[in-house]
């Protein structure tokens, strides 16, 4: 008898043990999986439970994998197919479940209760997941923060209305990777005016399916949202067609009658929000730094180089910072001092190179400290090899004084050889600094995702 109500007790034990794991999402197979999310900016994923075992990526808040085991404060996940690391469990947590946003503009919050202060806004149709839950408030994770929202307005992801999004490439040729990174193998492209399946969203990234078959991550920007495509009743269409010129309707799934928010509110992703970007423009005043052959002085055009940049940032939502911002000589220290005041996430200092071989060319990322620069340095690798006008000469150490002085994330570029007669003739032109800025843009976009 004792021994039946023993059998009894660990049969209860090990059903509540399995309860305590989140149901987590079925997988390919139909199986239902455990998942583990990201709760910190960048975290290493390592080749053993244990901080002495090797790196082998870098996984960011928000994003979701397959837990497999669990050991001595490590989390074993496979980060991606067929690969498998382990994060500190510190970093991660079990998904109890994948929800869906319903409400436009969802307030985000420190603490569970409305008391809790304000830290962020969701959209609606985001996609966050759960990982605990208080009431009538749950813990959710983002690609931004770790906050509680009512429970309310969140919804099951697989029995979410309307979460099969449909999007139309806007690019003439969209380049379709293996995972959401600018460094992914690519397994094919996209046209323009092709249509696809977005099946989830990560860092400014969309997984799709295409009517190919055709299956792999592309940059979201260059995918617009098909229009109307949550309108599916006769109803929906009389409210949208009602609706001002320019205004969409969304509609909020409720028990009663079906009620509309305007859309105006949502504008473009907001890729860095949030993050301060310290732009150095070279030179100026005094130092002109070097000059070509047809009397184009360095600091005439860093600064150009500057400007563009800065409007670019800006409509990403990034606040910039630029160490000049005319014709001025600005001190080594003081541009060092800017990073350090507005505690910059990215400072980026721009050069245009000179060299006794008149044969140099190229494009250089430089960068200081192995740990807190590489990482950025390393952003600019795909970005700039794309770059068809100069070549890339890669990443190298740099001992300069912006980078060696400097507390924060920092690399100093050399856009091009203006000893170089070809090269300098290049860097001077609208094209080359549209295709060069929008190159930075895309880098340091990929650093912060």
């Amino acid at each position: 008898m004792r021994r039946g109500r023993w059998l009894a007790a660990l049969v209860g034990l090990c059903c509540l043990a399995a309860a305590a794991w989140p149901a987590g999402v079925k997988g390919e197979n139909e199986k239902t999986e455990r998942l583990a999310v990201v709760t910190a900016d960048r975290v290493n994923v390592r080749q053993g439970p244990g901080v002495p075992y090797r790196p082998l990526a870098n996984v960011h808040r928000g994003e979701t994998y397959r837990l497999i085991d669990k050991k001595d404060g490590w989390v074993k996940v496979e980060w991606k197919p067929n690969r498998t690391g382990w994060l500190a469990a510190a970093y991660a947590a079990p998904v109890r479940g994948m929800e869906i946003v319903q409400e436009d503009r969802l307030r985000l919050r420190q603490e569970p209760g409305l008391d809790g202060r304000v830290i962020g806004h969701l959209k609606q149709g985001d996609q966050v997941a759960v990982i605990k839950e208080e009431g009538e408030w749950k813990q959710v994770v983002t690609d931004d923060a770790v906050g509680w929202v009512a429970s309310a307005y969140l919804a099951a992801a697989e029995s979410s209305v309307g979460s099969r999004r449909e999007g139309i490439v806007t690019a003439d040729s969209l380049n379709v990777r293996v995972a959401p990174s600018l460094d992914a193998e690519r397994v094919g492209r996209l046209l323009r005016g092709e249509r696809v399946e977005i099946v989830e969203t990560k860092r400014g990234w969309h997984q799709i399916v295409a009517r190919s078959g055709l299956n792999g991550w592309v940059a979201a920007e260059y995918v617009e949202m098909k229009r109307g495509q949550a309108i599916g009743n006769e109803e929906e269409a009389v409210a949208a067609s009602a609706s001002p010129a320019g205004v969409g309707l969304a509609p909020i799934q409720t028990n009663g009658p079906r009620r509309y928010v305007n859309e105006w509110t949502r504008g473009p992703i907001q890729a860095l929000a949030g993050k301060t970007i310290v732009l150095d423009a070279g030179h100026g005043g005094k130092d002109g730094g070097a000059q070509s052959v047809n009397g184009v002085t360095e600091k005439t055009l860093t600064m150009e180089t500057a400007e563009r940049l800065k409007e670019k940032f800006e409509a990403y939502g990034a606040r910039v910072v630029l160490t000049r911002a005319g014709d001025d000589y600005v001190p080594l220290s003081a541009r060092v001092a800017a990073a350090r005041l507005y505690q910059a996430d990215a400072f980026i200092s721009l050069h245009y190179d000179s060299a006794a071989d008149r044969d140099a060319s190229g494009v250089t990322v430089y960068y200081y400290d192995r740990l807190a620069d590489y990482g950025l340095a390393q952003s600019f690798q795909g970005p700039f090899s794309q770059l068809s006008a100069l070549p890339f000469r890669g990443l190298a150490f740099g001992d300069y004084y912006v980078l060696r002085e400097n507390e924060r994330p920092s690399v100093l570029l050399e856009l091009g050889y203006l000893s170089n007669r070809s090269d300098a003739a290049v860097v001077a032109t609208n094209g080359y600094q549209e295709a060069v800025t929008t190159a930075i843009v895309n880098a340091v976009r990929h650093y912060f995702q």
